[in-house]
């Protein structure tokens, strides 16, 4: 099929189910709605979201609203590794703790940073979505005993609509993403657009902003806009014809130049659909421009469609390219064989720092246990991608 169907058939399927989208962000609302809870119990001193991935069955923080001290950020863990909390995902109960300084052990970076923050009573409430766990809000007090029952039933409300704003804004995002990804599917981009792929990697660029949010600054909304907007940065292959996407030997210089074009295509299409659909206002949707438009650029300016070199080439671009690279070299693709993880590791090392952001590299390295995880873990039925 060499004519590309009608992506905007697609994305305005998945637009029209944005309609109701709220554009601040949870972060911002988060904060409303703890202004809101204390003035009514100026003890509950935090607020907090972990999301879950059923996929990996591992939790990462997401969003807070702090009142002082530091914010546990870019931290993840597997859910069995947290008996209590799995205990209340399986019940679907909420959980009071007077005294966390008893009820808990310093054996975890989470319960450490609790302790260390001086918390000593927590409210931890389950988020459901359609019977499925989504994740945890957190309410937490400097204060013991600061969850009596009359407390608690007030903040299970609160509860409710936090637990409303994470479902509606994450579903709106996951459906936008999944509308364009339905979109790639039936424009048959099946050679390096595979449902695997887009999984491994943009699991793989959260695992490296995870791992360079310390150093940089980033925030939790940042590191889960680069995992959902990763799988959108070849969109623009919807408009590469067949022949050349699915060739099997490398391309002649002709065909490069028009596979190349799907830069500039992707970009529209991401232009198109952010203003038709008016989603100019969706906290850090500049991140998708930057990821569809400069993910090709390498650090030594060698890189297209504009030879950005060096810090000119926005972060999640650089986050992005690490991880499209790592699994385009372990994965078959229509010109290659896969190659070998050991082989696959080596290369990105050595691509580190002239073409790759060496951060970027050293992260993926670093959390090779991990990226091996999602390599077992996401793959083709058939395995010929």
């Amino acid at each position: 099929m060499d004519a590309p169907v009608s992506w905007q058939e697609f994305a305005a399927s998945a637009a029209r189910q944005a309609s109701n989208l709220h554009f601040s962000s949870v972060a911002a609302k988060m904060r409303g709605v703890h202004e809101r809870i204390h003035e009514r119990h100026p003890l509950i001193e935090r607020l907090a979201v972990a999301l879950y991935d059923p996929d990996l069955k591992r939790l990462r923080t997401f969003v807070d609203s702090t009142d002082s001290g530091t914010s546990l950020r870019a931290y993840e863990c597997p859910l069995a590794d947290v008996p209590s909390l799995l205990a209340i995902a399986q019940s679907g109960k909420a959980r009071v703790l007077n005294d966390l300084s008893a009820a808990i052990s310093p054996d975890s970076p989470h319960s450490r940073w609790l302790l260390h923050e001086g918390y000593r009573s927590s409210l931890t409430v389950p988020i459901m979505r359609n019977e499925q766990l989504l994740g945890f809000l957190f309410f937490d007090s400097r204060t013991r005993d600061a969850f009596p029952d009359d407390v608690v039933a007030d903040l299970l409300l609160s509860g409710h609509l936090i637990g409303m704003i994470v479902t509606q804004e994450l579903a709106t995002v996951q459906m936008l993403v999944g509308g364009l990804r339905l979109a790639s599917q039936f424009a048959h981009v099946r050679d390096l657009e595979t449902g695997a792929h887009l999984d491994r990697m943009a699991r793989y660029a959260r695992v490296i902003a995870r791992e360079l949010a310390p150093a940089h600054g980033l925030s939790d909304d940042y590191i889960e806009n680069v995992f959902l907007f990763a799988a959108l940065h070849d969109i623009g292959k919807i408009g590469v014809p067949d022949s050349i996407l699915l060739k099997p030997g490398r391309l002649d210089d002709a065909e490069r130049d028009v596979m190349r074009e799907h830069v500039a295509m992707g970009v529209q299409m991401a232009e198109r659909l952010i203003n038709d659909f008016s989603l100019a206002g969706l906290e850090n949707i500049g991140m998708l421009r930057n990821i569809v438009s400069a993910h090709h650029e390498r650090m030594d300016g060698s890189g297209y469609p504009n030879g950005l070199a060096g810090e000119a080439i926005p972060l999640e671009a650089r986050i992005v390219a690490t991880a499209d690279v790592f699994d385009a070299l372990a994965c078959a693709r229509s010109y290659k064989t896969a190659w070998t993880l050991d082989n696959a590791f080596d290369e990105i090392s050595r691509m580190g720092g002239a073409k790759l952001y060496a951060p970027t590299v050293a992260a993926l390295l670093d959390c090779r246990e991990e990226v091996e995880e999602i390599y077992r873990r996401f793959q083709d039925d058939t395995r010929t991608h």
